[in-house]
């Protein structure tokens, strides 16, 4: 019925295709209720260990007390999967006795009972809403843990000289890839300044769909700040002439394809976030940028050696999943976490603790 669908609608740019592939509500991967984790198709760190969502607390805590104690202070997450680091931060702020309103932007009722029966616990605590805009205004804490790597991007190509856009024609079983001129001004000005060094042949991402996320958290959040964590590089290093292919790839049953069009609705999707583009999103929208590192040093400089002793029982199996997520070869070099905020009065630019042991914003400059 999908691959029906996608004929009818074809010729499509690839961009409208990864849309309706992760987020169709009767065929997309997201709205058949695939969430991470050893029975899905990837593992993300909140599956790893509950160390990770307990440190992220410290996060949280901090930030209640740059905004002196708002009284209404909440918790907001997009991309909460199965629920696991809600779970994880409630628990780790139950434990030290806060108990903050925790609200959850989930469009698909399927994942959205997958977190009801994880929070089963904490069930007052929660609200789902369907859409950013459905949220009311608040100040506090966003946070998303690989949100933006799974947002639709546009694929382009350059042919002799010049860059194109892939389109995409479904027929039957088969799907044809075909170059099409480039419509958004957008794409364009992005890598321009990228194509010159690019070889023939080149491919590449551009992703024009985290701008609404942006505008609509600049319309509801009055204070606090953004906890952005997820895989990806600076500008520069995303469209390095030595990345021919971009970063674009697939999940299926924990192993990597590098073919989009296998399985249609049945496979994760994803491309590598663009950081200096969120860097100037938020400059955009209102926010300041106040640091930006890898996922080890991040968690290290939050104290996440001293929230393992009070969380796990320091087994084996405890401190190999530690490892994972601060180790370069696990999640700890591959994942950055880039934290903006926007404050009214007082101290404009806090010195967050994550970044004591390193702040690289300068990259994404």
């Amino acid at each position: 019925m999908f691959l029906t669908l996608l004929e009818k609608l074809s010729p499509i740019p690839f961009e409208t295709y990864m849309e309706l592939a992760l987020y169709h509500p009767d065929y997309g991967y997201y709205a058949r209720g695939n969430v991470p984790g050893k029975d899905g198709d990837f593992i993300t760190s909140p599956c790893v260990h509950n160390v990770f969502g307990a440190t992220l607390a410290l996060q949280i805590l901090e930030a209640y007390e740059l905004l002196n104690r708002p009284k209404n202070f909440v918790i907001v997450e997009a991309g909460a999967g199965a629920g696991y680091l809600a779970l994880d931060m409630l628990n780790y702020l139950s434990l030290k006795g806060y108990q903050f309103p925790y609200y959850i932007i989930e469009p698909f009722p399927v994942l959205r009972a997958h977190q009801e029966e994880t929070l089963i616990e904490f069930k007052g605590q929660i609200s789902w809403f369907k859409d950013f805009k459905d949220l009311p205004i608040f100040e506090g804490v966003f946070l998303c843990n690989e949100l933006f790597d799974a947002l639709p991007v546009h694929l382009v190509e350059k042919r002799e000289g010049e860059l194109f856009e892939i389109w995409l024609e479904f027929k039957g079983n088969e799907v044809t890839e075909r170059l099409e001129k480039i419509t958004e001004p957008e794409i364009l000005k992005r890598v321009q300044p990228y194509v010159p060094l690019w070889p023939d042949g080149y491919r590449t991402e551009v992703c024009l769909k985290a701008e609404e996320i942006y505008k609509a958290l600049s319309q509801k959040m009055k204070r606090g700040l953004l906890v952005i964590i997820d895989y990806g590089y600076p500008r520069a290093d995303y469209y390095h002439p030595g990345r021919k292919r971009g970063t674009l790839l697939c999940y299926y049953q924990h192993k990597t394809c590098e073919n989009p069009y296998f399985k249609p609705g049945h496979i994760d999707i994803t491309a590598h976030v663009d950081f200096t583009l969120l860097r100037e999103l938020a400059e955009k929208y209102g926010f300041i940028n106040l640091g930006f590192t890898q996922q080890g040093p991040y968690l290290a400089s939050l104290g996440i050696d001293k929230v393992f002793q009070e969380v796990s029982e320091g087994s084996f199996k405890d401190k190999e999943a530690l490892k994972m997520l601060v180790l370069p070869e696990g999640f700890g070099q591959s994942h950055w976490v880039l934290v903006q905020g926007r404050f009214l009065g007082g101290q404009k630019f806090p010195q967050l603790s994550g970044f004591r042991f390193s702040n690289r914003l300068k990259l994404l400059y």
